[in-house]
């Protein structure tokens, strides 16, 4: 796959946001840019979950930064182990992966299919909610942790992520804002990369 491939489907998915929200086609997507790096997450469940089954989930991700980019496109079953009040997810499935290599050294350009697990935790902390998500693919030995308690009087939640993967590892810190809109918010905070420290300031959809 070439650079001009992954860009193309970054900015589609971006420019689709509102109306996939707006047509309850996607559940969650986040996008978020600092002068060192680009995310974008989008997140759609398949079915309807209940109290014993959540839904299988499909998520389709992109990262680029200075030496790399990467997009992958995943699909996990879930199972819940624990209820109310707080739930505790498992999940496992497959995806694709595709590795763009932007500098010329290093490991190369390849994509490749994927094994993938995940834990998600969440329910009531003192004044307000935590939700918690660890994701982990067999692609380039790739990881995800993500934290973030909301307070129940205000319209700001702490958040918290951490991405792995070979060549590339990145810490954030920020805080994401309610816009006043139903289910869409602010995010802005500073990442950590190549120890260097970026401001970034993205948006993000909430659905769940």
């Amino acid at each position: 796959m070439h650079a001009h491939f992954f860009r193309h489907v970054a900015l589609a998915l971006l420019a689709g946001l509102p109306l996939a929200a707006h047509a309850e086609w996607i559940d969650y997507a986040s996008a978020d840019t600092s002068s060192a790096a680009t995310t974008l997450v989008v997140v759609g469940a398949v079915g309807d979950s209940t109290a014993t089954r959540p839904a299988p989930i499909v998520s389709a991700t992109y990262v680029r930064w200075h030496t790399g980019e990467a997009v992958s496109l995943g699909y996990v079953y879930r199972w819940s182990l624990t209820g109310d009040p707080h739930q505790w997810l498992v999940g496992a499935g497959a995806g694709i992966n595709a590795f763009h290599n932007r500098d010329g050294t290093g490991d190369p350009s390849r994509t490749r299919l994927s094994a993938r697990l995940q834990s998600e935790w969440l329910g009531p902390a003192p004044g307000g909610n935590y939700y918690a998500l660890v994701q982990a693919s067999s692609f380039r030995s790739s990881w995800l942790a993500a934290a973030q308690y909301a307070p129940s009087a205000l319209p700001v939640a702490a958040e918290w992520t951490r991405y792995h993967e070979r060549g590339y590892q990145a810490t954030s810190l920020g805080a994401r804002i309610s816009t006043g809109v139903p289910h869409w918010f602010v995010r802005v905070g500073a990442t950590r990369a190549n120890d260097e420290v970026r401001p970034y300031i993205g948006v993000a959809y909430n659905g769940f």
